[in-house]
This record gives C-alpha cells, structure tokens and sequence, in this order.
C-alpha cells in the first residue's frame, strides 16, 4: 500500500514536472523569436529572481543591493548595448555587494554575496549580447535545444545505465554514463540543427560540444551550491522543479561560455561554407 502511493505520488509529480517544462519551453521559444524589449524583459525578471533566491538561500545581506547591479548591468545591454558597461557593473556591483553584506553582518557573507551577483548578471549579459545580433533568434533557439537534449540524454542513459558516480560528494544522483549520454545527444542535435546557427557540422559539433559540457557543469555547480546551504531546492516557484536556478543551472555556464565560444571559433575557423 505504501508502494502504491509512493509510486502514485512518483507519477503525479513527474506529470507536473513534464507540464511545468512544456509551458516553460513554449514561453521561453515564443519570448526568444519576438526578441527586443519582450526578451530583455524576461532575461531580467529571470535574474532578479535568481538573486532573490540565491540570497535567501544563503542567508547573505545585501539582497537590494545586488538587485540594483543586476539592473545596472541590465541597463548597460538592454538600453545602451555595451558589453563592456555591462561587465563593469558586474564586477563592481558586486564588490559593492560584498561590501555591504560584509558591514552588515560583521565581516560575514561577503564572497557568497558577490558570487550571488555575478552569478545571475554575466548568464543574462551573455544571452542579451547575443540577442541583439540580427538573426540571433536562431542561435539562442539552437542553444536550448542542446542545452535540453544534454539533461534529456543525460536523465535517460543514467537511469538505464547507470554505473560510476559521476561526482558522488556533490549530487549523488549524476553518473558517468549520464555525463557521456548527455554530451552524446547534445552532440548529435548540434551538429544535426548547426544551419540554424548559421553553421557548418564542423563548427556546431565544437559549439554543441561547448554547451553541453558546460550546461552538465552549471548543473554540479548549482547542485554544489545547494549543498553548501543544505537546501533540496532553490525555490518553489515553478510546480515540479523548485525555484528558477534551478531550472536555469544548465544556462549559467552554457550562455557565457557560448558567447566566448562564438568568437572564438568564428576568428580561428572562419566564416562557415556552404
């Protein structure tokens, strides 16, 4: 009888989840393709509530304070549309930030209040630089859905194969062949959609490559986090998942490191053929 509700509950909660990411997915393709102020609304409701998050979590002063960087960065992309602004309110918000969480608690709280601001303002500069190219639309849909076949190939072959802990003292539940399943299929998706980019295989494979990697990367760090505070979730603003770092850890790693990749790999490889 136990079992029976156990697995009942399992189903409900799995149904919620699976709805939860349908209607997330659906906003998030539809506010990405309409871009311009839509977009930019979005990405800093997300990080703002990111940091309200983050600092309830960790008990840090200095909530409004980081708030207050993340829409100077914000405004530094969104309005003004420079990069470089942009990381300069980033670091120094955040080091205005520490300062004042470290006066405030006695010299407590200074390094996580900082990393708090940082962690939500460089993903949403990434994703608003990338945005404001013409014909961006595509390379930031190409982006989810790597970032999504990365934790799809990852949930499946890790429960079907199983096998060696992929980073057993921070998130228990991650194997190796998890990690390899995910990059696997996110591989595959990238080089397979890598006209959307535009691109050739070559280059979406190295991309695609990039994202995963570092979207599995973002989920350990994320899962580190929330062990550190000795918290299951982050939140529980969005039904099935928890908070909104949660649903976003892939993202925090994966949008920088793609605009950095982007580069990158335009300069050494050149403009793609065909």
């Amino acid at each position: 009888m136990v079992q029976l509700r156990f697995l009942e509950k399992a189903r409900c909660e799995l149904g919620l989840r699976v709805l939860s990411s349908i209607v997330l997915a659906t906003i998030t393709v539809a506010l990405v393709l309409l871009g311009g102020w839509w977009f930019a609304g979005l990405v800093l409701i997300l990080a703002l509530i990111v940091v309200h998050e983050w600092f309830a979590m960790s008990g840090c002063a200095g909530r409004w304070a980081a708030m207050a960087a993340i829409v100077g960065v914000w405004f530094a992309m969104a309005v003004h549309g420079s990069l470089y602004l942009a990381l300069y309110m980033a670091v120094f918000g955040a080091i205005g930030t520490a300062m004042f969480s470290l006066v405030s608690r006695g010299g407590e709280g200074g390094p996580w209040a900082a990393a708090g601001t940082i962690y939500a303002a460089l993903p949403m500069a990434a994703l608003l630089w990338m945005r404001a190219e013409e014909g961006s639309q595509w390379l930031l849909l190409w982006m989810f859905l790597v970032v999504w076949s990365s934790d799809t190939g990852a949930y499946i072959v890790g429960r079907l194969v199983g096998g060696m802990k992929l980073a057993p003292k921070i998130s228990p539940g991650k194997t190796v062949s998890g990690a390899v399943g995910g990059l696997t299929l996110a591989s595959i998706v990238a080089m397979t959609l890598a006209s959307m980019i535009p691109s050739d295989e070559i280059r979406g494979l190295i991309l695609g490559a990039v994202v995963a990697i570092t979207a599995q990367a973002g989920d350990l760090l994320q899962s580190a986090i929330k062990r550190r505070y000795g918290v299951k979730d982050s939140g529980s603003i969005i039904p099935g998942h928890g908070g909104v770092m949660d649903r976003l850890d892939s993202l925090v790693l994966a949008a920088p490191a793609l605009a950095v990749a982007v580069v990158i790999v335009s300069t050494l490889m050149g403009a793609p053929h065909g």
